[in-house]
């Protein structure tokens, strides 16, 4: 089983990003321009408890709208982000109705809810397992760290122990840019799908169909019952992870990887995988967790 197509072109977007329409320093003209400029396909403004803009196409780059939401928690911050919304919804997603409501009306009006900063917002498992349809998680949030704020970009342990507990979530790396200043133009995701429309990319989110990175490419991600194989840009670690704390060959280390494959067999009790790919200059990319369970 091929998880990626070799015929449908990959689209590179950012899905958390701020303007003056809240707390960010550029205007929503100025956030998409330097996005733009950087190669991005899409970009999804995000501001906090508004939709700034209306889906739309400009010069070439989609334009999806959105929102982030706050939710207060005891020893909790959960925050959300809706893509792909309506203008207007914002009465059906005030804070007192929960989180799962807003999850519930951006799904009814043919958006997408997303798990922001899930290390940063200290999130419990409990929580994470509490939430039903929400279409993927940040495992990267490039504010989450310094020298904006403590080192909590990094959300992978927290998914993964999710993962383990039978709430594996995809993942998505993200700016959630505000100052423009360092973090903006560094973490996104690359999806596989037919055009670029919102329909488009909605549904290769669903359908799992991309990954998330930092600078890294990943050409080919096969699974069969018997191993996984990878295809990507060089390398200088590719690194499997899964719900067991000790599987043997599951590092790989060495100077311009771009092949490596993980052995299903070796170790029994799996039930996912996922891989990291590091290059030289420290950068990351990260596939979705693989529930081994639904591999054919």
């Amino acid at each position: 089983m091929e998880l990626f197509t070799s015929n449908l072109p990959f689209w590179k977007g950012n899905l958390h990003m701020h303007t003056t329409a809240s707390d960010g320093r550029l205007t929503p003209d100025e956030a998409i321009a330097l996005y733009q400029a950087q190669g991005y396909h899409f970009v999804a403004i995000t501001d906090h408890d508004t939709i700034t803009l209306a889906t739309h196409l400009r010069a070439g780059m989609l334009i999806l709208s959105g929102i982030e939401l706050a939710y207060e928690l005891p020893a909790e911050e959960l925050h959300l982000v809706g893509i792909g919304i309506p203008l207007g919804l914002e009465p059906k997603l005030e804070p007192r109705f929960g989180p799962q409501y807003a999850i519930d009306a951006i799904r009814a009006a043919g958006g997408r809810a997303i798990i922001a900063h899930p290390a940063w917002s200290l999130l419990t498992l409990a929580t994470l397992s509490g939430l039903r349809d929400v279409t993927a998680a940040e495992i990267y949030n490039t504010m989450s760290t310094a020298p904006r704020n403590c080192l909590r970009a990094d959300a992978s342990s927290l998914l993964d122990t999710a993962a383990a507990h039978g709430h594996g979530l995809p993942l998505v790396a993200v700016d959630d840019a505000h100052f423009y200043d360092g973090e903006h133009c560094r973490s996104y995701i690359m999806v596989q799908s037919e055009s670029l429309t919102q329909e488009s990319l909605l549904c290769a989110l669903d359908q799992q169909r991309f990954y998330a990175s930092q600078g890294p490419r990943i050409y080919r991600l096969g699974v069969t019952r018997e191993r996984i194989i990878i295809d990507c840009s060089p390398a200088a670690s590719i690194i499997f992870y899964s719900n067991l704390s000790w599987v043997t060959g599951r590092c790989r280390m060495g100077d311009a990887l771009t092949h490596s494959e993980y052995d299903l067999t070796a170790q029994q009790g799996e039930t996912f995988v996922r891989c990291q790919i590091i290059d030289a200059q420290g950068r990351s990319a990260w596939t979705n967790p693989i529930t081994l369970s639904a591999i054919q």
